[in-house]
């Protein structure tokens, strides 16, 4: 903190996203805070290294204050007084953290990188100071942690393989620990992993509280990656049973992140997600029941008010609106659309959204496209006005592998579009409507399995199929919207939770 730095009420905690990517859960975090006029804001923006980004969203007027902190800063040369660092000391703590996920360890590693060192003299006495990054990161106790923690947590993986997940790892840990902390009344991160942690320590320095608002499981979206990672080594076979108490490094990083998340959920007054059944997870990673807050995302209904489908002079249209990235599994989609074009011979299959995040990926899409001889029907818009678009569209598609509760939908229902989605994060409750739901509204839509592009395709095929029906599913959708999912609902549920946390 520096004297110069406004005070604000809220410090938002983000990782990954806002304001450096469109759409998802960085367009909630806009909506959010221009929610919240009379409430003053910092926005602290957790990112891979130090590369400058292009912001994609004018911040607001009530954003005092904007950080970027960097997992993987660069290191100065280390100089020749290295600091005095009681390298046990360091071990000890990071194993705790790492492998435990306890919270006291995290409080005490802390206090120990943030206490003053002496310097190994060079013919003058230099003042002690905390350690830095570099510090912490290339000094003889840093490998000195590194060989220990390798000795205890993995020994029968390749050192070389833990070394690398190992500099990830805790140097972004170390990087979140020594980074600047903007002074606010509360700090609210928008997820567990990096942004809780970096909220926890907030928090805890300057006496204040902290929450977690959660979309996707933080530590579900990471173990998809990581289980589907082609760049990590398995280098212990645990056979068929999988019952083998080794450690390999995809289980270290898995591990550490989980510990990652009980951390954060230790360490916050509230922990907040969009739907119910996320709260179980939630609960498998130690998040205590009374900290628990189910908080839906919410929509403003006027903006698709004046929205009148366009049904003429135009093809039969489906439309997937997302990023063109592996969890959005816009392959399943493109494979579903040659099951469509078969029923449908001159059906428009549109992919709406930024193609620029993974172009692997999109080139990819692009050659299966071609592949599947789609070129045809499926076309690619980028990033477009998203309500330019709705009345073009007869049925939206989602066909993530992992969601959260996707505005799209909700979207897409206010403009009475019905969607076929896959049965992922609330989707079923929006399509289906929620378990309590009294009296139940009816069907605003069609579920289907995830990665199951047969399924996802029949569902598109019906409801293309029957105009009556889709004209009742859209309905349904609009009115499930309006009953539970209004921007104003949304936004005064959070105004009590800040409301609460500043108390």
């Amino acid at each position: 903190m520096t004297p110069d730095e406004p005070f604000v009420d809220v410090c938002i905690v983000v990782e990954g996203c806002y304001p450096f990517i469109s759409g998802g859960v960085s367009s909630w975090l806009d909506w959010l805070i221009r929610t919240q006029p009379e409430t003053t804001f910092a926005v602290v923006a957790i990112v891979s290294d130090e590369r400058v980004r292009e912001i994609k969203y004018e911040l607001p007027s009530n954003v005092l204050s904007f950080q970027v902190v960097p997992l993987a800063p660069r290191v100065r040369k280390p100089g020749l007084r290295g600091p005095a660092i009681n390298r046990v000391r360091f071990a000890d703590l990071m194993y705790s953290v790492l492998c435990d996920g306890d919270l006291d360890a995290f409080g005490d590693l802390l206090d120990f990188v943030s206490q003053p060192v002496r310097r190994k003299p060079l013919g003058f006495i230099a003042a002690p100071r905390p350690p830095d990054y570099g510090d912490l990161t290339t000094s003889a106790a840093a490998w000195y942690a590194i060989t220990d923690c390798y000795r205890r947590i993995a020994p029968e993986a390749a050192f070389g393989d833990f070394f690398w997940a190992w500099r990830t790892l805790v140097g972004s840990l170390l990087s979140i620990a020594t980074a600047p902390i903007p002074p606010a009344r509360t700090y609210h991160a928008i997820s567990t992993g990096y942004a809780g942690l970096y909220a926890v320590r907030a928090a805890r320095v300057t006496g204040r509280t902290a929450a977690i608002t959660e979309h996707g499981i933080y530590t579900n979206e990471r173990r998809i990656d990581l289980v589907m990672a082609d760049w990590i080594a398995d280098t212990i076979d645990s056979g068929l049973s999988g019952n083998d108490a080794r450690t390999d490094v995809r289980r270290f990083w898995i591990d550490t992140f989980e510990s990652f998340a009980s951390i954060a959920y230790d360490g916050c007054l509230r922990i907040t997600t969009l739907y119910g059944a996320n709260q179980s997870f939630q609960r498998t990673l130690g998040a205590a029941e009374a900290k628990l807050r189910v908080i839906p995302n919410g929509i403003d209904l006027e903006k698709f008010d004046a929205i009148r489908p366009q049904r003429s002079g135009r093809r039969p249209t489906v439309a997937l609106i997302g990023r063109v990235v592996p969890i959005k599994d816009i392959e399943a989609y493109i494979a579903s659309a040659a099951i469509v074009r078969r029923a449908i011979p001159d059906v428009h299959v549109l992919i709406i959204g930024p193609t620029d995040e993974d172009e692997d990926y999109h080139a990819l899409c692009r050659r299966r496209v071609a592949e599947l001889g789609l070129s045809e029907t499926v076309s690619f818009t980028g990033k477009v006005n998203i309500v330019d678009f709705l009345p073009q569209i007869d049925v939206l598609v989602l066909t993530s592998i992992s969601e959260a509760q996707p505005l799209v939908l909700l979207e897409a229902g206010a403009a009475k579009i019905p969607c076929v989605a896959t049965d992922v994060g609330s989707c079923r409750e929006i399509i289906e409507g929620a378990p309590d739901e009294h009296p139940n509204l009816g069907l605003g839509g069609r579920i289907a399995p995830p990665m199951d592009a047969d399924a996802i395709g029949q569902a598109i095929v019906e409801l293309m199929a029957d105009p009556a029906l889709r004209a009742a599913c859209g309905e349904t959708l609009r009115k499930r919207v309006e009953m539970y999912f209004t921007s104003e609902i949304s936004a005064g549920r959070y105004a009590a939770l800040y409301q609460e946390l500043v108390a």
